[in-house]
């Protein structure tokens, strides 16, 4: 005889606790009886002050973060270091004014050159378009004469 078998034979297999009749249908009932009473909405705790600013701070350092981004990024790319001639902010400036605007609002390359090639037929010296735009040429170039029998 194995081991099982003989538990078996000694003990049987039939289950020794009982359950009480009725146990399970008053189960339910007794349960939530026994339990204390809860509020049915619980109050919200009152926010503090880091509680109501931390949004704006946190939107306050994402704009930082996007501005010193575009900062290093201007800086890598070398974007400042041109060096021009005639600086863009000195034609911005010249642009600005509405009777220029007016004068010079070219759609293509076609009227960018029309406009160009009719600016330059108006003047006849360097020194009426010194005078008209408040510009003047750098030493180097002082010397250029304008030809206008070229075809």
């Amino acid at each position: 005889m194995n081991e099982e078998q003989r538990i078996m034979d000694k003990f049987g297999n039939k289950y020794p606790g009982r359950v009480p009749d009725g146990y399970f249908e008053s189960f339910a009932a007794g349960m939530t009886e026994s339990l204390p009473e809860f509020p049915c909405e619980p109050k919200p705790a009152p926010m503090t002050l880091w509680q109501r600013l931390k949004p704006y701070t946190y939107m306050a350092a994402m704009f930082a973060g996007i501005w010193l981004m575009m900062n290093v990024f201007h800086r890598v790319s070398g974007a400042g270091q041109l060096s021009l001639d005639n600086p863009p902010e000195n034609i911005a400036q010249i642009m600005e004014q509405s009777e220029v605007m007016d004068y010079y609002t070219p759609v293509s390359a076609l009227e960018d050159m029309e406009a160009e090639m009719e600016l330059s037929e108006s003047y006849t010296s360097m020194e009426d378009f010194e005078k008209d735009f408040g510009y003047s040429l750098t030493p180097e170039y002082a010397g250029i004469e304008i030809n206008r029998d070229v075809n």
